[in-house]
């Protein structure tokens, strides 16, 4: 990386840890180190009883959540095979990434929620209810993709997501719905974890046009590794922090091994000023590289004030920063030589009115900025130059209205007003009947609006991607969706059972999709961007969950129907029979707990005619784990057991990997 913009990056870094990380360390200084280890799990009724955010905006137990909504708990993550959060998301029906490998380093971009994809900006990612830009580092591709893997698995307290249109309250990016990330938060007394795992893979041949292509290392397997270390403590009784660093190394899944690493670390302040009045302050600073090819560094920060003058009155102001500095490829490098930064600027105030008992009035603003400024080299001696700057100025409403004793009416409507689009109105509403205190009944239908990404839009010049060149097209027109959804959720044997049955459909006019121009450009096939007539998505979802003392189960299946209204085939990559089993089960006097996962995804189209395909298929992980004494756990894991190439033999994927984990408690 050239050290100009190394330089810039720094103080950027140093001002970032002077702002948020030295406060802390004063912090730390004075604080007691009393040893405590986690709380125990919380039980079937505590996690009923959980509050939950993401789908109003307004604090709800579980079952009383008038919008459809799954939540991994924390508890969930402990007992599974999990070790990121796209792994804890497996077991929520409508929920798909079976098509890349989800080892460290490569792409998770395909990940799709009721078939429309999250790197495309149809399903929105938050972490702690605030919206995020991805990276490569984590899964995402390009400037706009979404990586689901920012946050390190152990940092999740839960993970709610919410189904249907929601674009009502959050805008843009929610046509299929919204997936929370939510940290823990700082605990009541002094506690530490520290952890490491390490594992080995191999990397499958690939066969392509008939020739079987073998990795370098054939026969020899390639690892993954991670450290983390928390600590958190409350040396006032108003006056709390928690503090995580992690590190992650893989030698990635294509024919010769390339380590990637990434550090990352993670703090947060809260402060309550007053009994009315709380203060918090989240930053959040990562550092990857992958040998020889790219360089990433990326900070946020994110001050918040909440504020309850009264118990029918809540005020909520916050902050949000994101930038990304990036270095892809080098001067000649055949693939381009690409360097930069993007950022994403948020601010935000939510006021929310108790009115009464049968109205809940919230009412927000939001002002968005996404910025990109980068130049592309490309091998050819071309240059791609791009600046560009997008602002999105928002309000919305929603009034949350109990009719009787066993309805609840949710109405939303929101204004976005885009820099490029103009003005866009999308308004939804929700429906909650309880047909009786163990059965509720769910549905929604609201409209989305999203506007094509800056790299469907604004670079000037084709630029090389993968084994082709694309270019943008200003004359795209903005994405409109509407979608439907409902679902009944049935709780049996005294809540320890709960199963849902749910439908939904999706229609997306002027669906923005890459497609082969037929002309050639430096040798290469010319790709492009244009709006299709309309898409549709439709289908149903299954979700059967046991929590009985020391055996959980979760059973989930979803059935998709996808269609590009103008040539009548199936959407790419979206599976239409997709099928997750993942029981667990403890022996709390041995201290001895298994879990297991099966997954089924049938058969993927990856091409707009529907030729060619990845086929169906099945993978199997296992875990098992021993606590010790209470002080530490270790874990041996067993992923992919039966070695499936997950029906696509034509590209690299990752075969078996074994890995052994070691968590300890302080």
């Amino acid at each position: 990386m050239n050290y100009a913009y190394s330089r810039g990056s720094c103080r950027r870094y140093t001002s970032l840890l002077a702002t948020v990380f030295i406060p802390l360390s004063t912090i730390i200084a004075g604080a007691t180190t009393t040893a405590l280890a986690d709380a125990a799990p919380d039980k079937t009724t505590a996690v009923l009883e959980e509050m939950v955010v993401t789908a109003t905006r307004t604090p709800h137990a579980l079952r009383d959540v008038p919008v459809e909504t799954v939540v991994i708990s924390r508890q969930d993550i402990e007992r599974s095979n999990a070790q990121n959060a796209m792994d804890a998301l497996k077991t929520v029906p409508g929920i798909t990434s079976a098509v890349h490998d989800d080892v460290f380093g490569t792409y998770t971009w395909r990940a799709k929620m009721r078939g429309l994809s999250f790197n495309d900006g149809y399903g929105l990612i938050l972490i702690d209810g605030q919206r995020v830009m991805g990276s490569g580092q984590s899964g995402g591709m390009g400037e706009y993709g979404i990586g689901l893997n920012q946050i390190p698995l152990e940092m999740i307290e839960r993970i709610e997501v919410v189904k249907g249109p929601s674009s009502a309250l959050y805008g843009s990016d929610a046509m299929a719905g919204v997936i929370n990330i939510i940290t823990k938060k700082s605990p009541d007394k002094a506690t530490g974890r520290a952890g490491a795992s390490y594992g080995w893979y191999n990397v499958k041949e690939r066969n392509r046009n008939g020739s079987v292509e073998i990795p370098s290392d054939d026969g020899q397997s390639r690892n993954t590794s991670q450290a983390y270390v928390s600590f958190g403590d409350r040396p006032l009784e108003r006056l709390g922090y928690l503090i995580n660093y992690n590190y992650e190394s893989a030698e990635d899944i294509r024919q010769d091994p390339i380590k990637s690493e990434r550090h990352s670390l993670m703090a947060k302040m809260d402060l309550a000023a007053t009994d009315k009045l709380n203060f918090s302050l989240k930053g959040e600073v990562s550092d990857y590289e992958k040998t020889d090819n790219r360089e990433e560094e990326s900070y946020r920060i994110s001050p918040g004030l909440e504020w309850q003058p009264t118990d029918d009155h809540f005020l909520a102001v916050k902050g949000y920063t994101y930038t990304w500095d990036f270095e892809h490829g080098y001067p000649g490098f055949s693939h381009g030589h690409k360097l930069g930064d993007t950022g994403f600027d948020q601010a935000e105030v939510q006021y929310t009115w108790y009115i009464n008992d049968q109205h809940t009035l919230t009412m927000g603003g939001e002002l968005q900025q996404q910025s990109i400024d980068y130049t592309i080299n490309n091998a050819n001696g071309i240059t791609v130059q791009v600046k560009e700057d997008v602002n999105t100025n928002s309000f919305y409403g929603q009034d949350e209205i109990n009719l009787f004793d066993d309805w609840t009416l949710v109405a939303g409507l929101r204004y976005d007003d885009h820099s490029s689009f103009g003005g866009e109105v999308n308004p939804k509403l929700s429906l909650m009947y309880n047909l009786s205190e163990a059965t509720v009944f769910r549905a929604s239908a609201g409209r989305a609006f999203k506007s094509p990404t800056i790299r469907q839009l604004y670079y000037d010049a084709p630029y090389r991607h993968g084994d082709y060149y694309i270019m943008s097209n200003r004359n795209l027109e903005p994405e409109i969706g509407m979608g439907y959804s409902a679902g009944l959720e049935q709780w049996l044997w005294k809540d320890r059972l709960m199963t849902s049955l749910g439908l939904f459909r999706n229609e997306v006019e002027d669906m923005v999709i890459r497609e082969d121009t037929g002309a050639i450009y430096d040798g290469l096939p010319l790709m492009s961007y244009q709006n299709i007539e309309e898409a549709v998505t439709q289908g149903v979802e299954l979700l059967a969950k046991v929590n009985h003392q020391d055996l959980s189960l979760t059973l989930a299946y979803t059935y998709t129907d996808s269609e590009n209204k103008e040539t009548g085939k199936a959407l790419t990559y979206v599976p239409e029979h997709s099928f997750s089993l993942a029981p667990a089960y403890e022996w709390p006097s041995y201290g001895v707990g298994i879990s297991g996962i099966l997954t089924y995804t049938d058969k993927q189209y990856t091409g707009r005619e529907n030729t060619p395909q990845i086929d169906g298929h099945a993978v199997v992980d296992a875990r098992i784990y021993k606590d010790l004494g209470g002080k530490a756990k270790l874990s041996f894991l067993a992923n992919n057991i039966f070695d499936s190439d997950k029906g696509d033999s034509g590209n690299y994927r990752s075969g078996r990997t074994l890995l052994v984990k070691m968590d300890v408690f302080f």
